[in-house]
């Protein structure tokens, strides 16, 4: 979970649709160069490392779908088959555990194309003009049942060697996907809130929340020493628990005060609107 950066549904994707009515629907006459540019103007947003290695890479994808006319659904279920695939094996092989484990490299790659593919779906949408408010939603749906995959296999591999407390597996396995509900309320209210600036000390815990360097932090830990999962587990989800407190103080200060702050008239104007 981009923040997750590949809803279909963003701010913009109308306008999207009606600037691809001339766009040309043979596909398969156009060059993966020049779909690869087309897809790359209906990039999604996200941090440094979606924005320059994920999204970019799902620019190609986006590429390769448009031309052959794969319907971006048909990408976003892939992409649960792949993550699918991955966390069963992580799972069913978590009894052995050892430096150089194949289950956590096979992790490592599939859950990386899983979230480039994930970039991909919602390029392809807007580029094709098939965005909808279903495609949104199973977009959503999928990336919630991805990441519930993702944490199955994290945790199973941690209660190998470590006996935690229930209620820390439990918060861990909950806050993982935090990125996602910021996300759908970020999208709800037009990206106003939910969210902080940029600069110092933000920039570095959103990259770590980036889905892309938490997938490959995990990944990378899974393959060269399992064992230790704990370690990064237990960081990303106390990142997440921080920014889940932090949310909920400045959605509490904001509704208190940005109202007191509108102007009488525009304040009256808001109330009478339907």
């Amino acid at each position: 979970m981009h923040v997750v950066t590949s809803g279909r549904d963003r701010p913009g994707a109308r306008a999207s649709l009606a600037r691809n009515d001339s766009a040309p629907r043979d596909w398969r006459s156009e060059s993966l160069g020049s779909l690869y540019r087309l897809a790359r103007t209906y990039r999604g947003g996200g941090e440094l490392f979606t924005t320059r290695v994920s999204d970019p890479l799902g620019s190609w994808v986006a590429a390769v779908a448009i031309r052959f006319h794969i319907h971006p659904t048909v990408v976003t279920i892939t992409d649960l088959g792949l993550a699918i695939v991955a966390s069963t094996l992580v799972i069913t092989q978590a009894d052995h555990l050892q430096s150089g484990w194949a289950p956590g490299l096979v992790a490592l790659l599939f859950w990386q194309l899983v979230y480039i593919l994930d970039c991909a779906d919602g390029q392809i949408a807007r580029a094709t003009g098939k965005t909808s408010s279903f495609g949104a939603r199973v977009d959503v749906l999928v990336d919630f049942l991805v990441q519930i995959t993702i944490v199955a296999a994290l945790m199973t591999v941690l209660t190998q060697r470590v006996t935690p407390p229930v209620a820390l597996v439990v918060f861990g396995s909950i806050v993982w996907p935090l990125g996602i509900l910021i996300f759908i309320l970020a999208r709800d209210d037009g990206n106003k809130g939910h969210s902080f600036k940029r600069g110092g000390v933000v920039s570095v815990v959103k990259l770590i929340r980036d889905n892309g360097v938490r997938l490959l932090v995990v990944g990378l830990w899974l393959f060269f020493h399992p064992q230790s999962i704990v370690i990064p587990v237990a960081a990303i989800s106390a990142v997440n628990a921080c920014v889940l407190v932090a949310c909920i103080g400045r959605e509490a200060y904001l509704s208190m005060h940005v109202g007191s702050d509108l102007d009488p008239i525009e304040e009256e104007e808001e109330v009478v609107k339907p």
